[in-house]
């Protein structure tokens, strides 16, 4: 029984000698393995972080873009709108200059039809119209809420008023004047003439 103890311990140690060599060097497979696939699964987390990284800044330049989009097609519209008043303006200023053409003309006809009896009267009148027609296009650019627009029609009332009153003075002074000049006239051809005739 003792030999047979014997025996069997160098083949159980063998045994084991080449079962703990077949482990280590499964050990060794298994570990190798592991260390690959670490540094495979390091080079894929690295190419996942490079694209995340790529795909966050492409993600940004995309808002960036969006967001330059939308300003340019909010800047488009505004400028179609600021267009489109520009042209209701030049569509408005063309129909008041038709409109004021329009009354020159009418007015023009009415004095060439017009006896004239009175010319300071006609000339009044056409001082008159114009001065009005000037006046009423120069309010109209300024805006019904300016705190200058009360100003303004105050001092166009003071410029009519003292208007009216330089028109009935010179009137007046040239009714006044004109028997005078005429009579002085004729005395200035008379003393002419006999001057004349002395020599």
């Amino acid at each position: 029984m003792s030999d047979n103890r014997i025996q069997k311990a160098p083949t159980d140690v063998g045994l084991e000698n080449l079962v703990r060599e077949e482990l280590l060097a499964l050990l060794r497979d298994v570990t190798e393995q592991r260390d690959n696939l670490l540094s495979k699964y390091e080079a894929m987390a690295f190419q996942v972080d490079e694209s995340v990284r790529e795909i966050a800044a492409d993600q940004l330049d995309a808002q960036e873009n969006a967001k330059r989009a939308e300003a340019s097609e909010h800047r488009a519209e505004q400028e179609a709108t600021h267009v489109t008043e520009l042209s209701r303006q030049l569509d408005e200023e063309r129909r008041k200059r038709a409109e004021i053409s329009a009354e020159f003309s009418r007015f023009r006809d009415a004095m060439k039809d017009a006896p004239v009896e009175d010319p300071w009267g006609v000339l009044w009148r056409a001082v008159s119209q114009i001065v009005s027609n000037s006046v009423g296009w120069m309010r109209a650019k300024i805006p019904p809420d300016s705190p200058f627009l009360p100003w303004f029609d105050r001092a166009i009332e003071l410029a009519k008023a003292a208007g009216r009153l330089a028109w009935r003075w010179g009137k007046a002074l040239f009714e006044w004047a004109k028997p005078r000049v005429i009579d002085l006239w004729k005395r200035l051809a008379s003393e002419g003439a006999r001057r004349i005739n002395k020599e």
